[in-house]
């Protein structure tokens, strides 16, 4: 029995290969508007980071002074 899970050679019956078809407009623009809107939810995800991690920082040093200041009271 032959083996048929090897790979399928799209060849002409002259020993070229076929062409595959041509990618038409509306799904490269489609391509481009996707590639677009990942790339600004991944641009608008970083400039949050920008904002929200040096108000963590803040806030872990305000908590930690607190808490500090606390234990001391006791």
């Amino acid at each position: 029995m032959a083996n048929q899970n090897g790979p399928i050679i799209d060849m002409t019956p002259d020993g070229g290969f076929v062409q595959p078809p041509k990618t038409d407009y509306l799904t490269i623009l489609a391509r481009l508007l996707a590639f677009g809107v990942l790339l600004l939810v991944a641009a608008v995800a970083f400039w949050m980071a920008l904002f929200i991690v040096p108000v963590l920082i803040i806030l872990g040093i305000a908590g930690y002074a607190l808490s500090r200041t606390q234990i001391r009271r006791f």
